[in-house]
């Protein structure tokens, strides 16, 4: 499951509570403009340590800058810091003021005298931190956070490493060190941070030294010296090995937890082709002296610092799980670098830009994934999942604003919500197709070229692509940037045989919301390119209700596909015949084209009015494009589940679902002969026949060289209850794998044999705090939840408790936050009737966090909803 999924589960916790009740009007959040600067920082000096029990930095932060209009008083940003002294570089002391409830500028500075415009300030400020961004309950795969996040070893973790690390996106940076936290002032920094000999600590720019103190501490001194913006400013602390890589004369470092070096080589395998991929379609050689990236726990997905990506430990995988996850994985890692050119390089003056940096980066990304993989990978997996995963749930939940809008509560939200990474991506590729690749790409070079090392609006890039196109641009940016929304089409055609001719007519159905008060394109105009029997028509859409297309044919078309490659964002309605679908399900050069006819096809299926020819000769399409050369993921994402939609609906999993002998062979042939995702979904699919006659083909897999299809052959061993399941789960628990995969695959399966024996091995699991695992926002890489589970079904919960109790009263006595609600999760999964008792203490440990207070309710209500179940 993509890590971005845990970024839009958040977005669509604030979409339940920003959405509105349909009849009522809803009101825009309070506009935030540009922050109008009253200084110039020019450079940033941090001479810092760190206190582990207290969880907090302290030294010195040493500001060079000027003020930008005549005063004798500096503002500053500090989030909750204990500010000791502010002396000029001649040790005279200043008098402050310090609030810190006060959003901006909260730290207040008396000068010695009046300063002039333009007129340099040195400030030494001698401070300590007192904010440690702690786990959210709602999030326990991961969270970013915001300023320091200090972890250690816990009771209910006792293998968690001693790690530090920051985010300063949107605004973080202000609770380490004193500040203007905006992003519309560059500066350099110099960072020099002082650990124990058995930590590497990271941060921006190159290592200028690491020397030892005189206390036996060391010192590592980094320097950057191009200009970047405050939040753009990371440090990460922790027990390191370097993974160099070589790209030219730039050093890339790799910065890997110690017992993991092999599986990090595995896993950078392709960071300096993206760097060569990026600086030639760029225009622009990676731009700074040295890169960096280092894998920390508890980040759900990464973030590209300046020179310094912070990554997720979830990336690193071994030889074999990266080759099967290294679509996912690649695309995170050419996302942050991604980020050194927009995002860095190219920095967005204000928030309400942010969309520039962050949807350029997500959509690069999926360039590299085209360049190295194939336009099939490209569209079924990234653009796929921004529409179909990210967008339309977005927008469905009533969530919604234009790509650039000063309205919004939060920048955090903004920044990262289904709309500036993932929508803008699609924006940036519908830019693309309208312009054509020529243009597009002389745009990009000549945006980042011109703009390379400043700060940027959507203008400049708006000028960038006039320039390149020689044409205005204006109207598309007003109806995908400047305004929110997107077409409905209502397509039919007719072929007039005497005439030769096929009129298509385009329908545009969408209305405008008067209730929400966002800027909204009312029609929509641009080029759209129509597929005819193979031929592709490009014609002007205009920005009216009815459009009308003629082109001249011989004879009537076999395919018509509107919007060829399903480049638009839209909705469609284009009703076509059952012949119709099966031809262009089976020979659309468009993948995506051939996906909807796929979906269009079981839509047919399932009606009650298709006869049982009909029925056959959809399941035949489907039978021969699994058996036919269609590019894996195809097979995978749509025609394997498409046909289960089919045969096997949801509905009637929980029993034996009878398969006829053709879809049998189809199945056995993919095991033999597919990919391993494949390999998997059809043994998923086999084994819903529940048949134990087919126990042998997944002892076979249970050797195979993919976890995934490890994984499915033991859960399809599981369901079919032959008596060689037992034995063969056992043995799997202990099979070798990467953080426990084989565990977690027995742990499943064991759910589905429902043989008692299996619970001291899934009490075993449950108990286990040392073993390495995987913790995301979806609870299948955990093995203590699925064990849990496991307990649960084989109905044997009293033992378990018990260990689940002590484990809560140890977190909650060490008020370990991420504990607490981990163990609070797990007896959850449980299911036991007495874990109700652990809510009143919840309730009172956490009565005024509100955040808090959401995990707590959703904890007790799954509890008390399977314990009524349970007791029916």
């Amino acid at each position: 499951m993509k890590n971005h999924l845990i970024l839009f589960v958040i977005v669509l916790m604030h979409c339940d509570l920003r959405a509105q009740s349909s009849d009522s009007l809803k009101k825009l959040p309070p506009a935030r403009w540009a922050r109008v600067r009253s200084v110039d920082v020019k450079h940033i000096a941090l001479d810092i340590q760190l206190d582990w029990s207290k969880k907090q930095v302290f030294g010195t932060a040493t500001i060079s800058l000027s003020p930008l209009q005549k005063t004798e008083q500096i503002k500053l940003d500090a989030g909750k810091l204990s500010i000791a002294s502010i002396k000029l570089p001649d040790g005279t002391p200043l008098v402050f003021k310090y609030d810190d409830q006060q959003p901006n500028d909260g730290l207040v500075i008396q000068l010695n005298r009046i300063y002039q415009p333009d007129e340099n300030v040195d400030l030494k400020i001698a401070y300590r931190s007192n904010w440690n961004s702690p786990s959210d309950p709602n999030s326990l795969g991961g969270t970013n956070g915001k300023g320091l996040r200090f972890f250690g070893p816990t009771s209910t973790e006792p293998n968690r490493r001693q790690q530090l690390w920051t985010m300063g996106e949107p605004e973080g940076n202000r609770f380490w060190f004193p500040c203007y936290d905006a992003p519309n002032d560059l500066r350099t920094t110099e960072i020099k941070i002082t650990v124990e000999k058995k930590f590497t600590a990271l941060s921006n720019g190159r290592l200028v030294e690491r020397k030892e103190s005189a206390n036996g501490m060391h010192v590592y001194h980094y320097q950057a010296d191009i200009p970047y913006a405050n939040h753009l400013t990371s440090l990460i602390v922790g027990e390191f090995t370097d993974v160099p890589q070589q790209v030219n004369q730039l050093t890339l470092h790799n910065y890997s937890l110690p017992d993991e070096v092999a599986a990090t080589t595995a896993s950078v395998v392709q960071l300096p082709e993206m760097i060569r991929y990026f600086s030639e379609v760029t225009g622009v050689p990676y731009p700074y002296p040295t890169y960096s990236q280092a894998f920390v726990q508890d980040l759900p997905w990464g973030v590209g610092g300046n020179m310094l990506s912070t990554q997720t430990e979830n990336m690193v995988d071994d030889d074999r799980t990266h080759t099967d996850f290294l679509y996912l994985w690649d695309d995170l890692e050419s996302e942050t670098l991604a980020q050194q050119w927009f995002g860095n390089y190219l920095t967005p003056a204000d928030w309400s830009h942010s969309w520039l940096s962050k949807s350029l980066a997500r959509y690069f990304s999926e360039l590299y994934d085209q360049h190295k993989n194939s336009s099939d990978e490209f569209h079924l997996y990234p653009r796929n999942w921004d529409r179909n995963s990210i967008y339309w749930p977005t927008w469905n939940s009533g969530y919604r604003h234009p790509l650039v809008t000063v309205h919004y509560d939060d920048p955090a939200l903004l920044i990262n919500d289904g709309y500036s990474i993932f929508h803008g991506a699609q924006v940036l590729h519908m830019l693309r197709k309208q312009l054509g690749d020529e243009t597009w790409w002389k745009a990009i070079r000549h945006f980042v070229r011109t703009h390379g090392g400043g700060l940027i609006t959507t203008e400049d890039f708006r000028k960038s692509v006039e320039v390149a196109s020689g044409q205005p641009m204006d109207w598309f940016f007003d109806q995908w940037v400047y305004k929110m929304g997107h077409p409905i089409f209502e397509v039919s055609k007719i072929y007039n045989a005497t005439t030769k001719e096929l009129l298509l007519t385009v329908r545009q159905a969408q209305k405008t919301d008067w209730l929400d008060p966002h800027p909204q394109t009312e029609y929509f105009q641009g080029n759209m390119e129509i597929e005819i029997d193979g031929r592709i028509e490009r014609v002007w859409l205009e920005a009216k209700e009815l459009n009308t297309f003629n082109f001249s044919l011989a004879q009537a078309p076999l395919l018509v596909n509107f919007d060829y490659e399903d480049s638009w964002v839209k909705e469609i309605r284009f009703e076509k015949t059952l012949d119709e679908l099966l031809y262009q399900f089976q020979n659309d050069s468009d993948i995506i084209g051939r996906r909807g006819a796929g979906i269009e096809l079981v839509n047919y299926f399932k009606k009650e009015t298709t006869s049982s020819a009909d029925k056959g000769k959809i399941l035949a399409a489907y039978r021969s494009v699994l058996s036919g050369k269609s590019y894996w993921r195809f097979k995978w994402g749509v025609a394997l589940p498409q046909l289960q939609n089919m045969l096997a609906p949801p509905n009637l999993q929980s029993k034996p679902i009878p398969l006829d002998e053709a879809t049998i062979s189809t199945l056995l042939n993919l095991i033999r002969q597919e990919k391993a995702w494949v390999r998997a979904s059809a043994i998923n699919f086999l084994g819903m026949t529940r048949d134990p006659k087919y126990d042998q083909v997944y002892l076979n897999a249970l050797n195979d060289s993919s976890d995934r299809v490890i994984n499915v052959a033991a859960i399809a061993l599981g369901k079919s209850k032959s008596p060689k399941a037992f034995p063969a789960l056992k043995k799997l628990v202990n099979k070798p794998s990467w953080k426990n995969q084989s565990l977690l695959s027995s742990l499943f399966a064991l759910q589905q044999l429902e043989d008692p024996r299996g619970f001291d091995i899934a009490y075993k699991a449950l108990g286990d705090l040392t073993s390495p695992h995987w913790v995301l926002a979806v609870p299948i890489w955990d093995y203590r939840i699925i064990a849990a589970q496991t307990i649960k079904t084989l109905g044997k919960s009293e033992k378990a408790y018990l260990l689940l109790a002590a484990g809560f009263k140890k977190a909650m006595n060490e008020n370990d936050i991420h504990g607490i609600f981990y163990t609070t999760l797990l007896i959850a999964e449980l299911g036991d009737v007495r874990g109700l008792e652990i809510f009143d203490s919840l309730k009172s440990k956490f009565k005024e966090d509100a955040n808090a207070m959401v995990a707590v309710e959703q904890f007790e209500n799954q509890l008390k909803a399977t314990t009524k179940t349970n007791t029916k």
